[in-house]
């Protein structure tokens, strides 16, 4: 199973420009730690708010994947004028010869949250097997050398916030062993709700997500890039 954003896609742009993600920090440390990497893959590229972002940096060949129909129509969109391919498609049942010398994360399918002083794999994927095998497709879809690059999300906590024009997002959470479940709530200053999902995350904890990597064939010891991306190497 796999969260598909659907009832809140339209205001999904909103939350992660709200001070959930800042796309410009985030596309201008990939650029740094890129180099000369120009194939990339992006599994759960959304609304491609990430991939507008690094194609104003330099001329990269993406591959944006995602689950959400609803998303990839808004990402057409903003990607319009590019030659960004994108595809709508299951994650897990995505195949391609395809080798890409990085594959690239902000939270569509998979990420890294730091916390309890540790970094962990939250996935949208809520069978730990099909993590796995995830995981290890990834690492074949990679060029030698290519990397692996998950962004750190902060702890998932409670909490609400005025996003825009007095529309207020609300997330409310709920951690049950190695499940966590989340409301996304959008509603007005009345109290009106608007729109609302529900999804069920799995994570690693720690220890998990380094063996996990190790196992899925990346290279002993992930680097914490800047605070911002957890890096782990073919």
């Amino acid at each position: 199973m796999i969260n598909e954003y659907v009832e809140i896609a339209n205001y999904y742009d909103n939350v992660l420009t709200s001070g959930y993600y800042d796309f410009d920090s985030l596309s201008n440390t990939l650029y740094n730690l890129l180099g000369a990497r120009r194939k990339i893959l992006d599994i759960g590229v959304g609304t491609g708010l990430l991939t507008e972002k690094m194609l104003s940096l330099a001329n990269y060949k993406i591959v944006g994947v995602d689950f959400s129909s609803r998303m990839l129509e808004i990402a057409k969109k903003r990607l319009a004028i590019s030659d960004v391919k994108l595809i709508c498609q299951d994650m897990t049942e995505f195949e391609t010869e395809e080798k890409f010398e990085a594959i690239v994360s902000t939270g569509g399918v998979i990420a890294a949250v730091e916390e309890e002083g540790e970094y962990r794999i939250y996935s949208h994927i809520t069978d730990p097997e099909q993590n796995k095998q995830l995981l290890a497709k990834l690492h074949s879809q990679l060029d030698d050398g290519g990397l692996l690059a998950l962004a750190i999300q902060g702890p998932h906590n409670n909490y609400k916030k005025e996003i825009k024009d007095e529309i207020f997002y609300e997330q409310k959470i709920k951690k049950e062993g190695s499940y966590v479940d989340k409301w996304y709530v959008f509603s007005q200053a009345n109290g009106e709700v608007l729109k609302e999902q529900f999804c069920r995350f799995y994570f690693f904890d720690g220890k998990q997500t380094n063996q996990t990597l190790i196992d899925a064939g990346f290279q002993q010891g992930y680097q914490i890039i800047d605070g911002k991306f957890l890096v782990s190497y073919k």
